[in-house]
């Protein structure tokens, strides 16, 4: 399932959501990529790739609370890929402030973050 801010798809038991393109997570970007995701899990939780590759950017305060409040359902653990030293940076502090419920980890390389994801699958 895809729109064009991102895909969202489910493979050998891991969701994966990738970003199309750069863009700004916004408040609106946000709601659409936790719909689709919410509708793609179709109730069952899944460990979750995040893939930015290159294509990931700030994310606005609102977008942030959005995440933060509604971003983990039917995720079972969250690997974040980007290949960007700034936006790992900036995800790992995200993630020491809000702290998750679910494991997470951010990698800089797409193979070790689904090899990861696997023990959760």
């Amino acid at each position: 399932m895809g729109n064009n801010i991102i895909d969202i798809y489910i493979e050998d038991g891991i969701l994966f959501v990738i970003a199309n393109n750069k863009f700004l997570f916004d408040i609106n970007a946000a709601k659409s990529i936790t719909k689709k995701r919410v509708e793609t899990c179709n109730g069952k939780p899944y460990p979750t790739l995040f893939d930015y590759g290159e294509n990931a950017r700030y994310a606005s305060l609102e977008a942030r609370k959005y995440f933060t409040n509604n971003g983990e359902e039917y995720i079972s653990a969250a690997a974040f890929y980007t290949n960007d030293t700034a936006s790992r940076l900036f995800i790992n502090c995200y993630l020491m402030v809000h702290q998750p419920n679910v494991p997470n980890k951010v990698f800089s390389n797409k193979t070790g973050a689904i090899k990861w994801l696997r023990q959760f699958a």
